[in-house]
């Protein structure tokens, strides 16, 4: 049998030494402040970001939050205000770490020359191991220091642009359904949603909701063809499954389900008008308590407070004086009439009343 060689007793001591060369690199980086000089940058990045998103979807039709714009404007103001400090911070920092770091690299470059052996190495390796540590610490603190004066208003914009950004995607979806909008119907929300119906094969698409209607669009793709329970053909189908107005809406549940409650659900109950007299939703991505606040927000007509510009008196005056009774049969219409609607289908005879 071979005898297995003997350890190198300097092998454990040059990787000791190798590891403090790493930690001198890291610790040289850190100094520098890149990341936070990096976050500060992407502030500035984003402020532009988010004015340019909110412009956008306001000129693409978005009605609501009257001051979005003054919002962003407000962002990039506070940027401006706080920017010449965090860069002075910045400079300053860096320019303390700097002789710090210089010292570390020479302590370091000593330490190495003399560890010579396990002895040497357990003598002078532990104080400049410790001082990197310091210093590491040091440049973390730095860092920390810096951020907390701006990382309240990065925050701010992050959420801001999540706004934006899910009122854009909302946007687009509604250019894309299959639903006939009313000339002045404005969206408020949209989201991704499964309507729970039998459990089985539940239909998926996008859960809509506007300043007059909830209306839920089929969009998914379905298996047409399947071997061995796997998909093999497929077909996009999108429709509209229930557009409902929301004077038709009785009342709204939201719900935490699953797991650490992270899943959205939405029940509704609607009146004897609409098409079905219940409906529930798992909506994906939105929390279903403000769903729930902002179709009471919409009800209760609070929401009007933060339109860019109010319905017109003559188009409220249009509504007001829009028919009760069927032109021709003389049949009382009780359905709902929105806003932009200009023709009313009687619900007895089946003529078709404008106005």
């Amino acid at each position: 049998m071979t005898k297995s060689a003997a350890p190198d007793p300097m092998e454990a001591v040059r990787r000791r030494v190798d590891t403090l060369k790493d930690n001198l690199k890291e610790v040289q980086e850190k100094a520098l402040l890149t990341s936070v000089r990096d976050q500060a940058e992407d502030v500035e990045t984003q402020a532009n970001r988010v004015s340019d998103l909110a412009r956008s979807v306001r000129e693409r039709g978005f009605a609501w939050e009257k001051d979005l714009e003054p919002k962003c404007l407000d962002f990039r103001k506070r940027w401006a205000e706080l920017k010449p400090g965090v860069m002075q911070s910045i400079v300053r920092e860096t320019a303390s770490l700097k002789m710090r770091v210089a010292q570390a690299e020479a302590d370091v470059a000593q330490a190495a020359a003399r560890a010579t052996s396990p002895a040497a190495a357990n003598a002078v390796l532990p104080p400049v191991e410790q001082t990197l540590d310091t210093l590491k610490g040091a440049s973390e603190a730095a860092e920390k220091a810096v951020s907390g004066m701006f990382d309240k208003l990065a925050s701010d914009l992050g959420t801001l642009e999540s706004n934006l950004t899910r009122i854009s995607w909302m946007i687009d979806q509604s250019a894309a359904a299959k639903i006939d909008w009313l000339a002045a119907e404005t969206g408020v929300l949209a989201v991704k949603a499964k309507w729970d119906k039998d459990g089985k094969d539940d239909p998926k698409g996008i859960l809509y909701l506007t300043d007059q209607r909830l209306a839920f669009e089929r969009k998914e793709d379905v298996a047409t063809k399947k071997v061995l329970f796997i998909a093999t053909e497929k077909e996009k189908v999108q429709e509209a499954m229930l557009v409902v107005p929301l004077a038709d809406v009785a009342g709204v549940t939201a719900s935490k389900k699953g797991l650490m409650g992270h899943e959205d659900h939405l029940d509704f109950e609607f009146t004897s008008a609409a098409p079905v007299r219940k409906a529930h939703f798992h909506i994906d991505g939105q929390d279903c308590n403000h769903w729930q606040a902002t179709i009471g927000r919409i009800k209760s007509g609070e929401i009007e407070k933060s339109r860019i510009a109010p319905v017109s008196e003559e188009e409220k005056q249009r509504l007001r004086n829009a028919p009760t009774k069927c032109s021709s049969c003389g049949g009382a219409i009780k359905a709902a009439i929105l806003r932009g609607q200009t023709e009313i289908n009687c619900t007895y005879c089946g003529a078709v009343t404008r106005f």
